[in-house]
Order: structure tokens, then sequence, then C-alpha cells
């Protein structure tokens, strides 16, 4: 009962107990999103591989990689907000907290309707099976259509993510881990029912895509309708200098995340590139199994993002520190624990969940585990930084990170195969990012004002 009663913040003690009770509440639920967003998709991949076949598999996984763009097209106004709003939060401003609620989320709006108006006015004029070197007469004819069920649910998510992000920035991350728990669901649902209708294979695309933006819209309504509805986004509180100035941050933002997802997320479009629409579904496939590695890690870090931002607020900065370092020892371990884990039964999970002809490299495996091992060990820090609103310094290390490690990757594909491309991201990662950002982290706590708690 206690862990559910909230803690009287009047001391630090008390903030310090409460900032624990919601990390977990947040990790527990985190859990159950996690678990239902891993085996979900471990469900419906053998679901949708066998229904839309190899090439067209690796063509929607191919256009969901290279649209994975459209995670910056909110102009980091998202992140912005999460970062801003934790600190107001900290110092129970209620008044100046709704100003950055309302102008985030009108801003989005503009920001939805220029990119549709955009993305619809050049849509009919690129031959997308070209752009995605789709080869089957299939592929070649289905894949426009697969653009447009990809790219739509994703614009229109923009403004639906105010709720998200909202719940994180004050330390309710666990009620959007709900939500998402949900959406899975939905999704397995929409995919299931399509198939078995035999409804089509664009019908099964739109019906998985869909699902996120279904759930974010319920999500929005009932938070802002029923729970906290003193911070509803009305438009009386849209603040132009407050938006400049999260426009300010949230551009910083925009930045980091163009350089992150060309550095991270474009391996699939790579691998269909430099090898084959086939070759980029298996590469998807491996990734998606490489990646339950951090689930445990990224549910445990995260929450420091809000935490970590409520305790600058107050001067809590030794809290920070001692928490970071713990969460990060945690992850490392629990990460180690699932890479011996998944080399001792890759085979069995892959032939028992995809087929028994389905062939892949040990090789390529065994990188992806490394580079999620590196992830998971230097989340925390990274919460730590988006906490302090130090972007610009993170934004110049991945710059470097990317220019290096995308030529690379291309390159060394091309020559060696595919099996490179996650060793070249992982090996540059441990020289370039990791230590600059322990090197931020170290001269960020020397310079703070240091508060036992």
């Amino acid at each position: 009962m206690a862990f559910r009663k909230p803690f009287d913040t009047s001391t630090r003690e008390g903030r310090s107990q409460e900032r624990y009770r919601r990390m977990a509440l947040t990790a527990i639920t985190s859990v159950i999103a996690k678990v239902l967003g891993a085996s979900i998709p471990l469900i419906t991949v053998k679901l949708s591989y066998n229904y839309l076949g190899p090439e067209l598999y690796g063509l929607w996984v191919a256009i969901i990689s290279f649209f994975s763009l459209f995670n910056f097209a909110d102009l980091g106004l998202g992140n912005g907000l999460r970062t801003m709003l934790g600190n107001a939060y900290g110092k129970n401003d209620i008044k100046k907290s709704k100003e950055m609620i309302a102008s985030t989320f009108y801003m989005l709006i503009g920001v939805t309707l220029l990119f549709n108006i955009i993305f619809l006015s050049i849509f009919k004029f690129i031959k997308w099976g070209e752009v995605m070197n789709a080869n089957t007469k299939e592929a070649i004819i289905l894949a426009s259509g697969v653009v447009l069920a990809v790219v739509l649910p994703k614009l229109l998510s923009i403004p639906l993510s105010i709720v998200t992000r909202t719940q994180l920035a004050l330390q309710e991350g666990y009620k959007s881990n709900i939500w998402s728990s949900m959406a899975a669901i939905i999704s397995l649902v929409l995919i299931y029912v399509t198939i078995k209708a035999d409804a089509g294979k664009l019908a099964m695309v739109w019906g998985a895509s869909s699902a996120i933006a279904i759930v974010s819209f319920a999500n929005l309504i009932y938070y802002f309708r029923k729970e906290r509805k003193v911070l509803s986004p009305t438009f009386k509180y849209f603040n132009k200098k407050m938006a400049f100035s999260l426009l300010k941050t949230g551009l910083l933002f925009l930045i980091l995340s163009i350089f992150t997802t060309l550095s991270l997320a474009l391996d699939n479009f790579i691998v269909a590139r430099t090898s084959s629409l086939e070759e980029s579904g298996t590469y998807a496939i491996l990734f998606k199994l490489a990646s339950l590695i951090s689930i445990a890690c990224v549910m445990i870090s995260t929450p420091m993002w809000a935490a970590s931002s409520e305790a600058f607020a107050k001067g809590e900065i030794n809290w920070v520190k001692k928490n970071t370092r713990r969460i990060s020892i945690i992850s490392i371990g629990i990460s180690i624990f699932a890479i011996a884990f998944l080399l001792l039964f890759s085979d069995f999970i892959l032939k028992a969940w995809i087929n028994s002809n389905f062939s892949y490299s040990k090789v390529l495996l065994i990188g992806m585990g490394f580079m999620q091992l590196l992830l998971s060990f230097i989340s925390p820090y990274f919460m730590v930084l988006n906490a302090a609103n130090i972007i610009r310094y993170q934004v110049i290390i991945f710059f470097i990170y990317f220019a290096i490690s995308l030529p690379l990757k291309f390159i060394l594909s091309n020559i060696y195969g595919i099996e490179t491309i996650p060793w070249v991201g992982a090996i540059f990662y441990l020289v370039i990012i990791i230590p600059s950002v322990l090197i931020k982290v170290k001269k960020l706590y020397l310079n703070s004002k240091i508060i036992n708690i």
C-alpha cells in the first residue's frame, strides 16, 4: 500500500522516496509494455512475414527504416518540452507548465499540417519502387501504398505525442506505458484480423501502422480531460515567448535526433541498398531479437530523465550522481546475461519463431548484441545530460560519430558483407560516444552544487 501512496515531497527524503516510487511504477509498467511490445512483434512478424512474403516484408521494414527520419519531424519540440517541463514541475510552477504544454501542442499541429502538405505534394512524383530497390512486379506496384500506410499515421501522431511527453516529464511514464501496452495489443488484433479476413496486404500494413495513432488519441483525451484537466492545452495559454524558447531547445534536440537516427536507425535501409530486400528482412528480424537485450535497461534508465530534471531544479545533484551510476551497473549485468542467453539459444528461437529454414550470420548477431550492451551502459548518463539541458555537446559528438560510421557502413558492407554494419557502429560508439559522455557528466557533477540526500 505504501508503494502506491505518494510520499510527502515537502522534505528532501520524501522527494527522494517519491522519485523512487515513480521510477519503480514506471519500470514495472515498462516491463509489461516492453514484454508486450517485444513479444507481440515476435507473433506478428511470423504472421506478417508469411503473409507478405520475403520481399514485401523486406520492403515494409525498409520503408519503416527509411522513414524513421520522421522521428524528428516534431522539430525536437517533444524532447524540449520533456526537459523544460520537468524543471518547471520541480519548481511547482503550474502557470509556466500550462504555457509550455499549450505552446508545444499548437506548434506541433502547425508542424503536422506543413509536413502533410509537403509530403502529399511530392508523393506522386516519386517512383517509390525504385527508391526502395523493389524487384518483383508486386513489390513495385505496392511500394507507394506501403509508403502511405507507414508515413501518414506517423505524421498524425506528431501532435498526439504531447500527452506522452507530458506524462514522462511529470514522472508519470507508467501511464504512457499502460497505453503503449494497449497499442501493442491493438496492433496484434488488427494484423490478425486483416490476415484472417484476407483483406489484402496493404490493409495489413495499415492496421499495423495505425494502432499507435489510435491509442495516442485516446490517451490524450483521457489524460487532459480526466486526470490533468488543469494542464489541458487550451489555446489561451499559448505563449509566443515560451514557444520560441521551446523551439530553440527543440531544434537542438532535432539536430541531435537527425544524427542519432542517421547513425543508428538506417541499417535496414543500408542492407536494402547494398544487398537485397530479402537480406533487409533477415537483418530486421535479427535486430528485433537483439534489441530485446536492452529492453530492461531502457525501461530502468528512461525515468531518470524526468527524475533528474526535478532533482536538478531542487539542487539535489548527489541523488542524480548516485542513482545514475547504480542504474548503469545494473544495466550492464542485465545485458551481459541477456547476450549470453541469446547466443546460446538463438538457433532454437529463430527456427521456432520464423521457420526451420531460416538462416542467419552469428557474427552479425554478436555485433548487434555488443551494440546493445554499449547502449544499455551509457543510456542513464544520456538521461543526465538531457535533464541538465546539455544538448549542444551531444550534437557535436554524434555528428562526429555519424560522419565516420555511416559512410564506413556503406563501404564495408559493399566489400565484406552486411556483417560489418553493426560492428562498425559498435566500435566507433565505444571509441567516440561513450568516453565523451562520461567526461561531460563528470564535469557536470564537479561544477554543480552537491547536496547530500
